[in-house]
């Protein structure tokens, strides 16, 4: 056997991102994974999911005791030889290129059972420390359910992968003290950006009603990826005071269980909060409390199902929320908004792209402040609730922003208003229909400088364009059907047409 170990990869997270190997690797932990030419592969596994790397393959294979064969793991292939079922494709390296060999470490070998009994915390915190000592490395969780009576802690240029919905983790927490996260990073209380990074989780389902689920903090350049969100006590994903976080792939079958109870949720840490923190097995810990923004981060690729109505589905929490976006996805069954950002706290340069908000209370909340905003871009949305017992208040309501852009949208369900607006500069809509409301399409309430171009407004009971107390708007080539009236304003507001070609 060799003591060859294969480098660490990642980009999408198949399952066989980019192996590699070039140097021998002392000290490395003999039961992680086996590795020499196809030919030496033993006819039989001595475990059930044993690694084999096939150097000459540039393949992973696992040990399938129920099947008794080897099957396909990871690996990138080559030409001569490429992944089984695919052609030849090229390693995605991870954020900063690794020159030193990283082992995969397989947790059953180090004695940690996934059997749903046995408290398994502590152990794969120590593992994760050894895993971190050792340089980083993909620590594997073979189906099973892992319980964490403590949050373990990832450190620098570390992977867990999971083999999807069949790996769970759960955490058990002593009666009275539920919450914190389920796992989280090393230099979670750091300070700026100074905790793990270069780090992910990929392939796991979270079903934990006890604790949160995963919380990254003080963090830079993590990837979570292919996240199944189960029960849980506030949040399956908690970003606090990170950046360069993508989330790609996540579906969530409930919110929390708390009061608190968005499935996803962009976060920081001020002074003046008590939560966001982790669980040493016998004490809350909190993240660093610097009041860093959390910045440049993505969701994408997702889907917000819940059966238990949560409040929201994604939450843009407290000030300081910087380069979001939320991409390509779809959300249902909320009781307040499938998006709400806090009223009255800083955003700065949100888009949300592709997503389907249906059968919410509201669509996209960003209301209730006068200002501090910068760059919203809305594009290719769709709100829609035909449940009427169900809408309220707008369908799409945004304040405070300078610079706003709202295109290929459509808003319609008997909201009180369809889409309205508050203390806007420089606000653009085109291509966008708002039907349904109750009282009016299109409320520039206060304060609003917009333009709106080739829209439609029908359906509604009051104005299809309403202009309030400061604002100004300025419309061509928009559609009236069935509106009270086509536009109205109050003493002070104004409007100005002009023909749309």
């Amino acid at each position: 056997m060799s003591d060859r170990t294969p480098r660490l990869g990642l980009g999408t997270f198949e399952e066989g991102d980019a192996w590699d190997h070039t140097d021998t690797v002392e000290a490395v932990d003999r039961h992680a994974i086996v590795r020499g030419p196809i030919a030496d592969r033993p006819d039989e596994g001595e475990y059930d999911d044993e690694l084999y790397h096939a150097t000459d393959q540039e393949i992973t294979w696992r040990w399938d005791a129920s099947s008794e064969d080897w099957t396909y793991f990871g690996g990138k292939g080559c030409s001569e030889q490429p992944v089984p079922g695919t052609s030849h494709f090229e390693a995605a390296q991870f954020v900063h290129a690794r020159t030193e060999e990283t082992p995969v470490w397989n947790v059953e070998a180090h004695g940690i059972e996934g059997d749903g009994e046995t408290e398994v915390g502590a152990a794969v915190h120590d593992l994760l420390a050894d895993v971190e000592d050792a340089g980083g490395g993909i620590v594997y969780f073979p189906p099973g359910r892992y319980l964490f009576e403590r949050t373990p802690l990832i450190g620098d240029d570390t992977i867990l992968l999971g083999a999807g919905r069949s790996t769970v983790l759960e955490g058990t927490r002593p009666d009275d003290e539920d919450g914190r996260a389920l796992l989280s990073n090393r230099g979670y209380d750091a300070v700026d950006f100074d905790g793990a990074s270069n780090w992910g989780i990929c392939n796991v389902r979270i079903d934990s009603p006890a604790t949160n689920g995963i919380m990254p903090a003080h963090a830079e350049n993590v990837r979570l990826e292919r996240i199944y969100g189960d029960r849980i006590y506030y949040h399956h994903i908690d970003v606090v005071s990170s950046k360069n976080v993508g989330i790609d792939g996540y579906w969530a079958t409930r919110g929390g269980e708390a009061d608190s109870d968005a499935p996803i949720q962009f976060d920081n840490q001020t002074t003046e909060i008590a939560s966001n923190s982790v669980w040493n097995g016998g004490e809350e810990l909190l993240a660093g409390s610097d009041g860093t923004p959390t910045r440049n981060c993505t969701l994408e690729n997702f889907e917000i199902d819940p059966e238990n109505g949560p409040e929201y589905g994604v939450h843009i929490h407290r000030n300081g929320n910087e380069s979001i976006t939320i991409s390509n996805g779809y959300i249902t069954g909320c009781l307040y908004s499938a998006i709400r950002g806090d009223t009255g706290d800083e955003i700065e340069d949100l888009t949300i792209d592709s997503v389907s908000c249906i059968e919410n209370a509201r669509g996209i909340s960003l209301g209730h402040v006068k200002g501090g905003r910068r760059e919203l871009t809305v594009t290719n949305v769709t709100i829609r609730t035909d449940n009427r017992g169900l809408a309220a208040g707008s369908g799409l309501y945004a304040a405070g922003f300078d610079g706003a852009e709202i295109s290929n949208t459509v808003v319609d369900g008997e909201f009180t208003n369809a889409i309205l607006f508050d203390d806007m500069d420089d606000l653009k809509l085109s291509a966008v229909t708002a039907t349904g409301a109750r009282d009016q399409a299109f409320r520039f309430r206060a304060d609003v400088d917009a333009t709106l171009t080739t829209a439609r407004a029908a359906d509604c009971g009051d104005a299809g364009v309403y202009s309030g107390a400061g604002s100004s708007v300025a419309y061509g080539g928009v559609t009236f059907e069935d509106v009270g009236t086509e536009t109205d304003s109050d003493s002070d507001g104004a409007f100005r047409e002009w023909n749309a070609s």
